[in-house]
């Protein structure tokens, strides 16, 4: 069945630092307590709960592992037993250290705060994943539902107000807990890349294209370039619709009309661009394991080139009349300030990091997809408020216009698929996980594959790391600027879906 992959193994540029990293850890944890293994480009380290405190302490000590916040906490189960999955980022090597901690039946609650309690002495974030307890009516006296948000509408945020000012800001995102334990088991491999794009309705190329590479790397395969040029152009155009969208949004809270509707007139053209490629426009179910699964035709490649050159066009007078709006850029301007400290801490990604004045993007730094040949820069803005996350996103549409360009011009003939027998894929317990450079930042997941399916298997968005400053945001902040910061952070409510 292996016959068509390529057997020679490939390795991230940052392998040589992961093997010294995980050498490092296992004379670190030599009590021989927790097994440590290779996940992708990440990471793991199986422990239990009594092994916790010391791990965390000698972890964050030390300077040689460069392990800055905690972007995740999510709760997993493989059949028999539930496991507490969190995320150590590193603040400037590209890699993680994921803990695998295991949960006793019928204390899983009572054991997810007591864990919680355990980062709270080295991290900024944990509160957010805990229990969701409020502190009662005392502490918060007003409740904005989520169906009166812009931006999201898949959590209450609780004030506490004194006259227009917010005191204090609690998210409650108890609306997107729902039932995950049959997502995924008794699906096949194959079977599960149509679900994919249901983590990201605006963006859905990238939950597909995150779990395609990681099953690739599983089965050291290198895909057709054609079909990775093709990948490209997708998750561009995705990128851009995306942006619009975004864009919007935060257009119809300040109310301008015209230029809303200008920006949905333009998406809504991209959406039908890419329904012709792919034959869907939210979720494409459009990449396999092993390429796409099908060939854009050359009539399809020249219309996708003139739909860019009007497009650009048509956004550049959009990108004027907001621009040139005084009432716009007022309105953003110094609203929501996230400052450069406060984004390392938080571990938020992709332009909500850019506008904060880091310059990262994993297209550039730890690029798995194939934009080695590709020429485009990364925009950053240095302020880190509701304008600069605006203006980011601006830059960022002309770069994908500016790679889709390339693409067209570079894409090679061949192939677009290497066909294999996914029902007949049979893996040892293997860890994986995989990140893609999604609009709203690093989009990762998490899965244990066994035989042809998945033992485990958990998304890590880009939304919840966003998600977890938004209650320090909104503290000090104006009652009426509440949707225009919660809206300036782009969230994803698919991404932010805690799976019970």
């Amino acid at each position: 069945m292996f016959e068509n992959i390529d057997n020679k193994a490939y390795s991230g540029p940052n392998s040589i630092y992961l093997e010294k990293t995980e050498k490092n850890l296992r004379q670190f944890l030599e009590d021989g307590s927790s097994r440590i293994s290779r996940a992708g480009q990440d990471i793991l380290i199986e422990l239990e709960q009594e092994d916790l405190k010391e791990v965390l302490a000698g972890i964050k000590s030390s300077s040689e592992f460069d392990v800055e916040c905690l972007k995740n906490i999510n709760i997993i189960e493989d059949g028999k037993k539930a496991y507490l999955l969190s995320e150590l980022s590193a603040a400037g090597p590209d890699y993680s250290i994921i803990l695998k901690i295991g949960l006793q039946e019928g204390k899983i609650q009572s054991d997810l705060d007591n864990i919680i309690d355990r980062f709270k002495d080295h991290y900024r974030t944990p509160e957010f994943y805990g229990s969701g307890d409020t502190g009662g009516e005392e502490a918060y006296n007003y409740t904005i539902p989520a169906q009166m948000l812009h931006g999201s509408r898949v959590f209450d945020i609780d004030l506490s107000l004194e006259d227009d000012s917010i005191r204090a800001a609690h998210i409650n995102g108890s609306l997107s807990r729902v039932p995950g334990r049959d997502f995924y088991r008794g699906l096949e491999i194959g079977q599960l890349i149509s679900y994919m794009g249901r983590f990201d309705y605006n963006a859905g190329i990238f939950g597909e294209l995150a779990f395609c590479l990681g099953i690739e790397g599983l089965l050291q395969m290198r895909i057709p370039r054609r079909a990775r040029y093709i990948r490209i152009l997708l998750s561009e155009l995705f990128r851009i619709t995306n942006h619009l969208n975004f864009l919007a949004e935060l257009i119809e809270i300040i109310g301008h009309d015209i230029a809303w509707n200008r920006i949905m007139l333009e998406r809504e053209k991209l959406l039908g661009l890419i329904e012709v490629i792919t034959g869907a426009r939210v979720i494409p179910n459009y990449i396999g394991i092993g390429g796409v699964n099908s060939d854009i035709s050359s009539d399809i490649i020249k219309r996708m080139k003139r739909a860019m050159a009007a497009f650009f066009n048509d956004f550049r007078k959009i990108e004027k009349i907001i621009i040139g709006d005084f009432a716009i850029i007022e309105r953003l301007r110094g609203t929501g300030t996230i400052s450069k400290d406060m984004a390392r801490r938080y571990g938020i990604s992709g332009p909500n990091m850019r506008a904060s004045a880091i310059r990262y993007d994993l297209r550039k730094n730890l690029d798995h997809v194939g934009y080695e040949n590709i020429h485009f820069t990364v925009p950053y803005t240095k302020n880190g408020d509701c304008l600069d996350r605006m203006m980011v996103r601006f830059g960022e549409v002309y770069q994908s216009i500016k790679i889709i360009k390339q693409g067209i011009e570079q894409m090679p003939a061949g192939p677009v698929m290497k066909r294999i027998n996914l029902s007949h894929l049979d893996f040892s317990l293997t860890p994986f996980t995989s990140s893609v450079e999604c609009p709203h930042g690093i989009f990762k997941i998490f899965g244990e594959a066994e035989g042809n399916s998945l033992r485990t298997f958990t998304v890590m968005g880009p939304s919840r790391q966003s998600l977890s400053l938004a209650g320090p945001l909104l503290e000090g902040s104006s009652f009426n600027d509440i949707e225009i910061i919660i809206a300036s952070l782009d969230i994803s409510g698919g991404e932010i879906m805690s799976l019970i």
